[in-house]
């Protein structure tokens, strides 16, 4: 049996996320992978933000279909870097996230899917 691994990036190193808005990561096609995981960070900058950024993962069973199945938020500390992952399921065909920056300042993260398949 022969594992393939496959990285694909979702949302770029240093994606600017501003207060209080929300930005989608790239949809994440799953249906031809047998297991798959989103890893990545939020930073702040040095002025942290008031709130905390909070990060949304949805799985769905067609492209577009956005069902949350797990959140998680950075802190209000400032410089601070927030590890963030997520594992999806065999049985989930399409992965997204959405963060959602705290309020007064804003934040960047980066978001990559590994994934495996055997044959």
């Amino acid at each position: 049996m022969t594992i393939t691994k496959t990285g694909v990036s979702l949302a770029a190193a240093a994606t600017t996320v501003a207060a209080a808005t929300a930005v989608n990561a790239t949809e994440w096609d799953l249906s031809a992978v047998d297991k798959g995981a989103m890893l990545g960070k939020i930073t702040n900058g040095s002025s942290a933000p008031t709130t905390a950024p909070v990060i949304v993962f949805y799985a769905g069973e067609a492209t577009g279909v956005k069902r949350e199945i797990y959140r998680m938020s950075g802190d209000t500390v400032a410089n601070s870097v927030t590890p963030i992952a997520c594992t999806f399921k065999a049985e989930y065909k399409f992965g997204n996230a959405t963060i959602t920056g705290g309020a007064t300042n804003g934040s960047t993260y980066e978001l990559e899917g590994l994934s495996y398949t055997k044959s």
